[in-house]
């Protein structure tokens, strides 16, 4: 990858070049960079007297990030520069390429910058309504698309094919080969409706309030969710979309979809989570059984692959983030708990927060060493975390 670099500096001034191009060598390393003034994402701020060009360029950007340093009064233009953005409103990054590990930093923002850009133009849907006791997991349309720049669609069941009609898909069943076809007809229906309805409005994440189906039809959508998962495609249950605007997030950074998950119990160090179902990349093995509250259709009982783990929640005005990471100490079955279960050990601070201070039921399990990357997209997006 080549880093296009716009230079600012006060004057011509040949010397301060020279020393730039030192110092850039040196921060960059083997990575390749140019000169390119009409680029805004990266700027070095080679000294003082810069910041009026500064002000000129970036009427149209909306994040950068300003490389500078110690020298030529590059670090007081930096914060100058800074200062003035953020009160235009827009995202803004200093790095120091001095400073320890300043390359990471930087490569950390860049990865949150693109994240950031890859969400605007997405489009997702509500498929159903949402869960009557899901009572804090709406989301305003207007607030999404101004935040993340997502547009959502509402899409009653009743606007959308009848999945009786359909054909069931053999991409369903091809994940599940040592499944006799009859039992899994129907929810393979339910999954070429769902890829129907994708394709057909060019979504990139689906929430599905499917108990309404379950309860009429005795058909469930956990193995059609499992797959689209597992295929990157965010599948929210329940119609949750708190749930699948956080598992957007997550995918544009991670290039995964954390398993949703109920809150089944919360000891002083411990916490289990339990879901009928979960992407199928993320478990080591499953087996296929009924869904929990119903005891009909079906669903996956699967273990997860991994140890260190995350749990994620944004909430429904998009401003509050809960963050907790802890560390997998058993895979229980108990009967009081949807099929998919894990034992969550943590530390009795965070049982006592997602006690007394959690944004909702459902919790985004994906792997700890996200964690940073999460933590550095939610203070780009001014999102104020729960502690």
């Amino acid at each position: 990858m080549t880093y296009a670099i716009n230079y600012i500096a006060y004057g011509e001034d040949e010397k301060l070049k020279e020393r730039s191009l030192e110092i850039l060598d040196k921060f960059f390393g083997k990575a390749e960079y140019i000169f390119n003034p009409k680029s805004n994402e990266i700027i070095f701020v080679a000294s003082g007297g810069s910041e009026q060009y500064a002000k000129a360029i970036m009427e149209k950007q909306e994040a950068t990030i300003l490389l500078c340093h110690n020298e030529s009064n590059s670090y007081a233009a930096a914060i100058e520069i800074a200062a003035y953005l953020r009160s235009k409103s827009k995202r803004v990054s200093i790095i120091d390429v001095f400073a320890p590990n300043a390359f990471a930093l930087f490569s950390e923002i860049q990865t949150v910058h693109r994240a950031i850009a890859s969400l605007n133009g997405q489009k997702a849907a509500l498929i159903g309504k949402i869960s009557d006791w899901l009572i804090v997991s709406d989301i305003d349309e207007n607030n999404l698309k101004n935040k993340l720049g997502i547009e959502l669609l509402r899409l009653p069941w009743e606007t959308l094919e009848d999945y009786r009609k359909l054909e069931p898909s053999k991409t369903l069943m091809s994940y599940f080969p040592d499944e006799k076809p009859e039992k899994l007809n129907e929810t393979a229906r339910i999954y070429q409706l769902l890829e129907n309805t994708i394709n057909q409005h060019k979504l990139s994440a689906i929430s599905v309030e499917c108990f309404s189906m379950v309860m009429h039809d005795k058909v469930t959508a956990c193995l059609p969710l499992a797959v689209l998962s597992n295929n990157n495609i965010v599948a929210a249950c329940e119609g949750d979309l708190c749930s699948m605007a956080g598992q957007m997030i997550i995918r544009s950074l991670c290039n995964l979809v954390p398993w949703q998950a109920n809150i089944a119990e919360i000891k002083e160090e411990k916490i289990l989570f339990a879901h009928c179902t979960a992407p199928l990349n993320s478990l080591s093995g499953f087996e296929i059984t009924t869904h929990f509250e119903t005891n009909c259709g079906t669903a996956i009982q699967g273990k997860l692959k991994e140890r260190r783990l995350a749990a994620f929640r944004i909430n429904q005005n998009l401003d509050k983030y809960m963050l907790l990471e802890g560390e997998v100490t058993g895979i229980p079955q108990h009967d009081f708990a949807c099929r998919t279960q894990i034992e969550f050990k943590t530390t009795k601070t965070q049982c006592e927060l997602l006690k007394n201070k959690a944004l909702g039921n459902h919790q985004l399990i994906f792997p700890a060493t996200h964690i940073p990357l999460v933590e550095r997209m939610m203070q780009e997006l001014k999102v104020e975390r729960v502690k």
